[in-house]
């Protein structure tokens, strides 16, 4: 590598290094479509294209954040940087001015930021009280409007899904009291039944089981059972 290439990748180093971290600032305005692709960007630019397997359908913000690096193909190191900060410059047109003279280390975090941050009460969704596992205030969301039973997440996850992930019994009854499809299927064909499963929340089964949940496949082809905790499978 010529003298003049060295000096320039280690100046795009510096620069991409000072963009990933003023990103950190930024992150509470940025929806998950953006993290993902930030991400994705972050990755190939430090660790090159992605070599590792494809995690299980279950580990549902892993296999997001894996589709993000992988997307990106052979992309170098160089062009994945570059894109990262034109990126953020886009984001925030004034963050290079805004961070000279920084001169505090950046630790890269291999991971999205954690998204289930502490909420006010009257900062809280439907979808927030549904995983807090609290009927109460569901119940009171669904007789001011039932339709958001049917609503999903980026993910392609019914609040129903989200309550199956949790394992909160009381919550699984109400909405499903309420009207929500049993056995319906989020973006990658899996059912509340293969959640409860999967986590393994026993009571949580013997409820859905009781109120005729069936046990379908998947996209993959995998039932309830197929991926459910050992100590699950005399249920089924």
């Amino acid at each position: 590598m010529a003298e003049g290439d060295s000096f320039k990748s280690t100046d795009l180093e510096e620069t991409f290094d000072r963009a990933a971290r003023h990103l950190q600032t930024l992150v509470p305005d940025l929806d998950s479509g953006q993290l993902l692709g930030f991400y994705g960007l972050y990755k190939q630019a430090t660790c090159g294209s992605c070599d590792v397997p494809r995690p299980n359908w279950y580990q549902m913000q892993a296999k997001h954040k894996w589709e993000s690096w992988k997307s990106l193909g052979e992309m170098s190191r160089e062009v994945a940087m570059a894109s990262y900060i034109r990126a953020v410059g886009k984001l925030d047109p004034t963050w290079e001015e805004d961070t000279k003279g920084d001169s505090q280390a950046w630790v890269a975090v291999s991971r999205l930021p954690n998204t289930d941050t502490e909420l006010r009460d009257i900062d809280k969704t439907f979808l927030d009280w549904v995983k807090d596992g609290s009927e109460e205030k569901v119940l009171d969301f669904l007789t001011q409007d039932s339709t958001i039973l049917s609503q999903a997440d980026d993910c392609g996850m019914l609040p129903l899904h989200w309550a199956a992930d949790r394992g909160h019994v009381p919550t699984i009854k109400c909405l499903v009291e309420a009207g929500a499809d049993i056995n319906a299927k989020d973006g990658e064909g899996q059912t509340p039944l293969h959640y409860v499963s999967s986590c393994g929340h026993a009571e949580a089964l013997k409820y859905l089981l009781s109120k005729g949940a069936e046990s379908l496949e998947d996209n993959d082809g995998m039932t309830p059972k197929d991926v459910a905790d050992e100590h699950l499978l005399p249920m089924f």
